[in-house]
């Protein structure tokens, strides 16, 4: 395989920056169709990157591509997901995979009996603060891990699409749009599986049924423990707050994301500004080079079911105010 060619559905903010960094990849890959339920954008985007534009997304597998990249409302994926892999095609799944465990247990069953690659787009996992920390925790620089605590207060409004404060269409809010983010790079940052969570969250929510804040504890396989606490409401918030802290048995890592990272040990103490990133071309390139070297991408199918089983039991775990073991 000379070139990957891709196709890709869904033409939202996450679906131009998929375009945008399959583009940028030269003869390793090439976006070759592009499909919106919003055929004038398609139209639009189509014109201005030479782009084929198509009504529908299995007219995408009839032209031809390796890769399917499912950038649309969440309760959209599991379908579009199945009907890829039956289709013989590789997948990356913007998160989360689906809306449940349920469903994103069956995507990874057809993509092991295929054979097929399945990425799921925990894009963080390539920011360079985020590769920082995890070479540092894997060298040990801070000791062993003992702590991870994500805060975060993030804007909503007119930044986001609309789907996601619809239940129908989103369901899982901000815990399957923001927060899984943080559940996913903690597990990444621990190289440890979430083993049982207690979690609150305001469950009826306060627009259109979706969950807008959580308090969520993580406890870990190999005994490090998490948190997460965040709230993204539907409006605009002038001076978001995003921090993630790793306390070592001998050290802090402190990331003020898309801002700075620090360390602080007894040998080295350093602070840096952080330039904005190019996560999705890195993620874009590890997807591609796992097709053609047949391996596992950064983030796999198995973690996409990971997290879907996490945010299962956080539900579970606000609705009984109980202590809920982690099942995948």
């Amino acid at each position: 395989m000379t070139s990957v060619r891709v196709g890709i559905v869904g033409c939202g903010m996450a679906g131009r920056k998929h375009i945008d960094a399959f583009q940028s990849l030269g003869s390793l890959a090439s976006v070759v169709g592009i499909c919106d339920e919003n055929i004038e954008l398609a139209q639009q985007i189509g014109k201005t990157s030479n782009i084929e534009v198509f009504e529908n997304y299995a007219d995408l597998f009839d032209f031809g591509i390796d890769l399917f990249v499912i950038a649309t409302p969440h309760a959209t994926h599991h379908k579009l997901a199945i009907d890829g892999l039956n289709s013989n095609i590789s997948l990356l799944v913007e998160k989360p995979l689906a809306s449940n465990l349920s469903q994103a247990k069956e995507i990874a069953a057809i993509c092991a009996e295929k054979k097929l690659k399945c990425a799921v787009g925990f894009v963080h996992r390539h920011r360079m603060e985020l590769q920082a920390a995890h070479r540092h925790i894997t060298q040990k620089d801070c000791g062993e891990v003992v702590y991870l605590t994500d805060i975060f207060w993030l804007s909503g409004g007119e930044r986001l699409p609309e789907w996601l404060w619809n239940d129908s269409e989103a369901g899982l809010g901000v815990l399957g749009y923001s927060a899984i983010h943080r559940i996913d790079w903690q597990g990444w940052l621990a190289n440890s599986k979430v083993a049982s969570v207690y979690a609150q969250t305001n469950l009826d929510g306060i627009y259109e049924g979706s969950i807008h804040g959580i308090v969520a504890s993580l406890m870990f396989e190999n005994g490090v423990v998490g948190s997460v606490v965040g709230y993204q409401p539907n409006v605009d918030v002038s001076k978001p707050f995003i921090s993630t802290v790793v306390a070592g048995s001998q050290g802090l890592i402190n990331i003020k994301l898309g801002q700075s990272f620090e360390i602080c040990t007894a040998v080295e103490n350093y602070r840096k500004s952080i330039v904005q990133d190019d996560q999705f071309v890195k993620q874009a390139r590890d997807v591609v080079n796992a097709i053609v070297e047949d391996r596992e991408p950064c983030s796999s199918v198995n973690d996409g079911v990971h997290s879907a089983a996490v945010v299962e039991a956080i539900i579970q775990s606000a609705k009984t105010d109980s202590r809920i073991d982690v099942k995948d």
